[in-house]
């Protein structure tokens, strides 16, 4: 746990006001909502529980759509229109899908096959392939990780001249400062055939304006709240939405954020490992856990540094919290209920683990968690 006073997030102001503006011109892409869970807020003993409930965010089940549509916006017609290749563990997939239909832009997508044997795992995972099928993208399956699945989309963007639609930088890239050496594994030069202009915007510049997008879900947040948290926990994943959340935050309210958290599973915790090692690392773990859009081995490169600068502590919680979120919101009362995914609720079941768990007292009592708390959580996607 640890709080830089001076961070100020991964975007400058003209990028913020860039982001705000794109959406404010587009009226067909609307706010999600913003709902307030008092029961739950209840049954925690804290005084606001507030979501943001990203499980239909323009006519798809996550929020990974406002990131595409906004980097898709800044890529430009003619780089656009080489088509399109990305690698997803699903809500990714979904999103550039959708833009590349709604675009007329031909698309590919690398998915990685279901890690378990979970039932709602199996129906999710097949429901998301068919809606990108039916979005008219070309599907890939790819029997390993989520890192493979996105090495070989890079592979057939370097072949075909598609553009690598990623939220995350290349995993074992030769790219500077950091993911050259150790502990990242050597791999094969897969972006050989890329220019460094190239290389550049696939591996730094879209990731970020993908990140760049997803702080339009704080700003709607900041005009649809009452009173700003005290307390912000985000899922995490390869960071992509902990960066933008925590680089919103330090940008909007400077020294004065609030506490911020970022969640993860306990068999997918990349950050976590990261931040113990004080750098960037790819843990050896079984990646065994039913929050499959979490389901990370390694942070992204372009996110690390705003993670590293913006998160106050890390949680990871095990399935059942999970499933026990998923639960709670399902038969929260009208106008609270949620229907959401695993991930979806990653950052809810690490405010519930946190307000009971014996081993988390240090990071409640750092985060001064009690009745007066304001909590603020992402539902990030529907199931």
């Amino acid at each position: 746990m640890r709080r830089d006073d001076e961070f100020r997030g991964l975007f400058a102001d003209e990028e913020h006001r860039d982001v705000h503006g794109y959406f404010a011109a587009h009226p067909e892409l609307p706010p999600t909502p913003l709902r307030r869970l008092r029961s739950l807020a209840g049954t925690l003993d804290i005084d606001v529980l507030h979501a943001k409930d990203e499980t239909k965010r323009f006519d798809v089940t996550a929020f990974k759509i406002a990131g595409v549509h906004y980097a898709v916006h800044r890529i430009g017609d003619e780089i656009a229109a080489r088509g399109f290749v990305c690698a997803t563990a699903g809500n990714h997939g979904r999103a550039v899908a959708k833009v590349a239909r709604h675009k007329r832009i031909p698309c590919t997508v690398f998915v990685p096959s279901p890690k378990t044997a979970d039932p709602v795992e199996r129906a999710t995972h097949t429901a998301r392939v068919t809606a990108m099928r039916e979005d008219d993208a070309t599907v890939v399956d790819v029997a390993g990780t989520y890192e493979e699945a996105l090495r070989q989309a890079a592979v057939f963007g370097a072949k075909t001249g598609a553009t690598l639609l990623s939220d995350t930088s290349l995993p074992l890239s030769v790219a500077p400062p950091f993911r050259a050496a150790p502990p990242f594994r050597a791999a094969p030069p897969f972006n050989a055939a890329l220019t460094p202009a190239q290389t550049e915007l696939i591996d730094e510049q879209i990731p970020r304006w993908i990140m760049a997008g997803y702080t339009q879900l704080l700003e709607e947040a900041f005009s649809q709240w009452d009173v700003p948290p005290t307390l912000v926990i985000v899922q995490g994943g390869v960071g992509g939405l902990v960066c933008a959340a925590a680089s919103w935050f330090a940008w909007r309210f400077g020294k004065d954020r609030p506490f911020f958290i970022a969640a993860e599973p306990d068999a997918a915790a990349c950050l976590l490992a990261s931040a113990e090692a004080g750098r960037p690392v790819t843990i050896d773990s079984s990646l065994d856990t039913i929050m499959a859009g979490l389901r990370c081995a390694e942070p992204s490169a372009v996110a690390w540094p705003a993670v590293a600068a913006g998160v106050d502590a890390f949680v990871t919680v095990p399935d059942s919290a999970a499933v026990e979120a998923l639960s709670l919101l399902s038969a929260a009362p009208e106008g609270e209920r949620v229907e959401a995914g695993p991930s979806g609720a990653c950052g809810l079941a690490a405010l519930i683990e946190l307000a009971r768990a014996r081993e988390l007292v240090a990071v409640r009592s750092a985060a001064g968690l009690d009745r007066s708390s304001r909590a603020f959580v992402v539902i990030s996607e529907g199931p």
